[in-house]
């Protein structure tokens, strides 16, 4: 698999960006504008894992062309797009990079798993008064739905 057929394997395995309609199917009120906020957070967080799977089952010398070509993809079908409401993509960057140390550490230093990260999004997503806390455990079950970390692995594991 060459590093452009690896970042549109992971692409496709990424899920796509929720409706508003397919949050009530979880019981999870949401407007559109929330609806983004939540899509940008699945995305961070799927993003993480994807990076990880990249960072260990990938030759070094490959990741980088991984990386930038999934990063097209994600802008052109997610930004482009408006699934991600107001912002663009730049702006996204130091954000999703802040996220993705924040999930790196709860992983490297308090040996979280994938459910707990997953709880950590939900709560995050909570914090920031996107939804109430009485849909926070329906958004986590969302959540585990949504983030397949070990999709991820598996579809790279043949490569490395």
């Amino acid at each position: 698999m060459t590093p452009t057929e690896a970042a549109a394997a992971l692409f496709n395995a990424m899920p796509q960006p929720l409706t508003v309609s397919q949050l009530e199917e979880y019981g999870v009120e949401a407007s559109e504008s929330s609806s983004s906020q939540i899509a940008r957070e699945i995305l961070s967080l799927n993003l993480y894992w994807v990076l990880a799977a990249v960072d260990a089952h990938i030759p070094t010398q490959y990741r980088a062309a991984i990386t930038e070509n999934l990063f097209t993809a994600v802008r052109k079908a997610w930004w482009e797009s408006g699934w991600c409401g107001a912002g663009t993509w730049d702006e996204y960057q130091p954000k999703l990079h802040d996220r993705q140390a924040h999930y790196a550490r709860l992983i490297d230093q308090e040996g979280i798993n994938h459910m707990g990260l997953c709880a950590e999004t939900a709560s995050l997503i909570e914090d920031q008064g996107i939804i109430s806390p009485e849909d926070r455990a329906k958004l986590l079950v969302l959540l585990i739905d949504y983030a397949p970390a070990s999709e991820y692995g598996r579809l790279l594991e043949a490569v490395g």
